[in-house]
């Protein structure tokens, strides 16, 4: 089958910052079909990391660089407050551009011969509709009015609540607007699951949680034992920016009251301001970006996820597992992941509950090795890539079927 993938963003290969999933699944899926990469990119340094990458060029036939949306005119905008369009849509704001890309991405559809399009992400799904005349599959992976939803509820400031309450509601309206135009709609857990469905009950929903690449996150032996404590991800991402301060303001001095030389390791590109100033703080250590995460976990002692709001599956817990680390998250953190808590992982929502459990498996050492051997035997067991690209599959023969 020749399948036309259209994204909003360079796919992260492996080292790459941002989600795995995209690169991952095209990985397998191109063994069987062949794969047309349509991208808009906005990083240049990300699209040149990409390209350089001699595995690029035997996963996809072909790969374009669409264009990126252009300034906005100020009519433009105030059209699109109007409309109450979301932040991801130009229709309104830049009608031109709109048109512009919806041309070429149905040239794309004709000159790969495309028998199904498989758009990544939502802010790319508004370009296609049903006249093209194809099956055509969103993974969304997550639900972006939760994730707003989620976070005005945590926001204290009265004007943003406002304002990221009003933005879920027109995230909604783009979301519920899917199930008019794609043959089935794919999240990566059952909690966005849930939520898609309750917007469009017409339409098909369902959950292929992420996989993790177990041969890249890899266990290897800590030649330094620490009381380090590590948590990754891209740290101007709000949920990232708000776990972050979490950890080190009300969680990180409970563990140290308990373990005085504990260290708290926040790793990960573009720290926020708020975030870069914590690394002024007694045992606080603020990388910024780095060219390989693995040493990083490899040296953690524990892998904590403080996220108290967003939406989707969490990578870092994935790869954490992977390499046999101990994982404390909160419940949001968990959503999306099979693991059992006390089990496979620990978890828990307040901060002296968060730091009780971090102080428990830096002082066990039979806690800290039962919970990474547990981890790494779920995510090898139950999140191989290979396994979600046949579910990808079995998508894509629905979508077909209804088109039909």
């Amino acid at each position: 089958m020749n399948i036309l993938v259209v994204t909003g963003d360079v796919p992260a290969t492996s080292g790459m910052p941002g989600s795995p999933r995209l690169w991952n699944l095209c990985r397998e899926l191109s063994r069987r079909h062949r794969l047309f990469l349509a991208v808009r990119g906005e990083s240049e340094e990300r699209w040149q990391w990409f390209l350089q990458n001699p595995e690029v060029s035997r996963v996809f036939a072909e790969v374009t660089r669409v264009p990126l949306e252009p300034p906005i005119p100020w009519w433009g905008l105030q059209h699109h407050r109007l409309r109450g369009a979301c932040y991801l849509e130009t229709r309104y704001r830049n009608p031109e551009y709109h048109r512009r890309l919806e041309r070429l991405l149905e040239d794309l559809v004709a000159k790969s011969r495309a028998d199904l399009v498989y758009v990544d992400g939502l802010s790319m799904t508004q370009y296609f509709d049903r006249r093209i005349g194809l099956p055509m599959v969103a993974d969304v992976h997550d639900c972006f009015s939760l994730l707003f939803a989620r976070s005005a509820r945590a926001e204290a400031r009265r004007l943003r609540r406002v304002a990221l309450a009003l933005e879920a509601r027109s995230i909604a309206r783009l979301e519920r607007s899917l199930a008019k135009r794609y043959g089935v709609v794919i999240t990566n857990s059952t909690v966005d699951e849930a939520e898609l469905r309750r917007l469009m009950p017409a339409g098909r929903v369902v959950t292929i949680p992420n996989g993790v690449d177990c041969e890249y996150w890899a266990p290897a032996p800590n030649g330094h034992p620490s009381h380090r404590i590590v948590f990754t991800g891209v740290m101007d991402y709000g949920p990232n920016v708000d776990a972050a301060r979490y950890c080190a303001d009300e969680i990180f001095p409970l563990v140290r009251a308990k373990v005085p030389d504990a260290e708290l390791w926040l790793v990960g590109a573009d720290p926020a301001p708020e975030v870069y100033r914590l690394g002024e703080r007694s045992g606080v250590h603020v990388t910024g970006k780095v060219d390989d995460v693995r040493p990083y976990v490899h040296e953690a002692a524990v892998c904590v996820c403080p996220i108290r709001f967003g939406a989707g599956i969490k990578n870092k817990i994935l790869a954490a597992m992977a390499m046999a680390k101990p994982v404390v998250t909160t419940s949001v953190g968990l959503e999306g992941i099979d693991a059992k808590p006390g089990n496979d992982v620990l978890c828990a929502d307040t901060p002296q509950a968060f730091a009780d459990e971090v102080a428990s498996v830096l002082t066990t050492e039979s806690l800290a090795r039962q919970l990474g051997e547990n981890g790494y035997r779920l995510v090898r067991e139950r999140y191989s890539w290979a396994a979600q690209a046949e579910a990808f599959e079995r998508e894509f023969a629905v979508a077909a079927v209804k088109r039909s």
